[in-house]
């Protein structure tokens, strides 16, 4: 089992990332769910760092951005005054640079690969769910930097609310634009929070677009080549062949 991962290690990732994106919006309104959440962001940066070992040239970067980050998540329990708009403002834009980071040296890996694998797969769809966190977490750069940049209804706008929730709405807002899916209870109201929205999208349809042209590629160069069939139509069978018989079919 552990040669098994060690040997995708794109899995344990996406593991990571569905759990993050998918089931902990289920539980994010239950007891423990900071708790939860923190955990969790924390299994994917230590995933996403596993990936950047293997680039030597983002090695010394990769480590020093994730102790970073992973102290500031756990700091906060020991020192749970808020923490000034800067330092939390300067987090963000560091998770940013780490996770473009894990982008990089994921594409880069799956490219190299000629032919095309589960992992390799995984490994795409890792790097797409990985945008969909670099956004989030511009989108809330912005918000927080100039408050109102979002308007939402209901339940979204009582999440951008509250500091404890705003990231996780704007994940929400991220990975529907990232899809081209669009939310209808949020709205970007100011310029840079439309630019990027928009931006997102663009990044969301070219990259679906790249990714399938080059896994299809990838397919068709590696299928193996089919003999040629003989004269009048005839298909040679391997058993035939064997026999100097030629069958017809």
């Amino acid at each position: 089992m552990t040669r098994h991962f060690r040997e995708r290690p794109f899995f344990v990732l996406l593991a990571t990332l569905l759990l993050l994106v998918v089931v902990y919006p289920v539980l994010h309104e239950t007891a423990g769910s900071r708790e939860l959440y923190d955990v969790l962001r924390t299994v994917v940066l230590l995933a996403a760092l596993r990936i950047i070992f293997a680039e030597r040239r983002q090695f010394v970067s990769g480590v020093g951005l994730a102790a970073v980050l992973i102290s500031a998540v756990w700091l906060g329990y020991l020192f749970p005054g808020r923490s000034a708009l800067p330092v939390v403002l300067a987090m963000h834009a560091v998770a940013m640079v780490f996770f473009v980071l894990a982008i990089a040296a994921i594409l880069r890996r799956v490219y190299q690969k000629v032919g095309v694998s589960a992992d390799s797969v995984a490994g795409a769809l890792c790097a797409y769910m990985l945008l969909g966190v670099v956004f989030a977490h511009c989108y809330w750069f912005i918000e927080t930097a100039s408050p109102g940049s979002f308007r939402g209804d209901g339940e979204f706008a009582a999440e951008l609310a509250d500091p404890r929730q705003s990231l996780f709405a704007l994940n929400y807002y991220s990975f529907v634009t990232l899809a081209s899916v669009g939310a209808n209870d949020v709205t970007p109201a100011l310029a840079a929070a439309r630019g990027v929205t928009v931006l997102e999208a663009i990044c969301g349809q070219f990259y679906i677009a790249v990714l399938i042209a080059d896994l299809i590629g990838k397919k068709v160069g590696s299928a193996p080549a089919q003999p040629p069939a003989p004269a009048g139509g005839l298909a040679v069978s391997p058993a035939a062949q064997t026999d100097g018989v030629a069958v017809a079919r």
